[in-house]
């Protein structure tokens, strides 16, 4: 009963049209504000939307979160851990070009679960299908992608947010964050997979958001490592 509460919920706030912001800590004070961000993402990214309410549809259980479902913004959440992780500062060398940043929820296996134990024996039904579930054991899956794939799927943009049988074999509901930025002159494009449930105290989607964000500075460092190494 405690597993649909949850994919319930993370439904419920998705079609909610002014979600409850999630709030993530950034304690101390915010130096990187000096730095230029310029945000060149499409309006929809900013958006929340259903793809489809329709369980027999492809893009069923799939959800972009907006800008206003985090508090602070993911592009000030961006911008801080790029300051403080590359030491950047204000000159016009350490600008940032935000190409695309974008939330998905995939909740669609465990939604259409439910919905088929709830068609078969309502509410009750419901709880055993979503309890019918094995423990979720799969971790992040984070990749560096090439843009021209991801730009030519925005006609199907619920397609951005399926994942592999590798990726998920469980398929349990998943965030896919996807970051395409430019830093310092430097273009990096990165997809980051990160599980919608979280142990009791600590919150999922902020946990994913975070993750994301660390990946991409970890393959901004190393593509920049690399090229540093190249030029000796």
């Amino acid at each position: 009963m405690k597993k649909f509460a949850i994919i319930l919920s993370l439904l419920l706030t998705a079609c909610a049209s002014a979600p409850k912001a999630t709030h993530i800590d950034m304690p101390g004070a915010d130096l990187s504000t000096s730095v230029s961000v310029t945000d060149l993402r499409p309006a929809s990214e900013k958006e929340n939307k259903i793809f489809s309410l329709l369980i027999s549809s492809d893009g069923y259980g799939i959800y972009r979160k907006g800008d206003n479902t985090l508090d602070p913004p993911i592009t000030q959440l961006f911008r801080r851990s790029s300051y403080e992780r590359l030491g950047m500062n204000d000159d016009a060398s350490s600008s940032i070009t935000i190409h695309h940043l974008v939330v998905y929820l995939n909740a669609k296996s465990q939604l259409r679960r439910g919905a088929m134990f709830a068609a078969l024996g309502g509410p009750i039904g419901a709880a055993i299908g979503a309890g019918t579930s094995k423990p979720i054991t799969t971790g992040i899956s984070q990749s560096v992608i090439g843009r021209d794939a991801f730009e030519k799927s925005q006609d199907n943009e619920y397609e951005r947010a399926f994942f592999t049988e590798a990726e998920n074999p469980q398929r349990a509901s998943v965030f896919v964050i996807y970051i395409d930025a430019t830093i310092r002159g430097k273009r990096v494009s990165v997809k980051s997979m990160s599980m919608a449930s979280a142990p009791e105290g600590k919150n999922a989607y902020s946990i994913a958001v975070q993750s994301a964000i660390d990946y991409y500075l970890s393959q901004y460092t190393a593509s920049e490592q690399t090229e540093q190494a190249g030029r000796r």
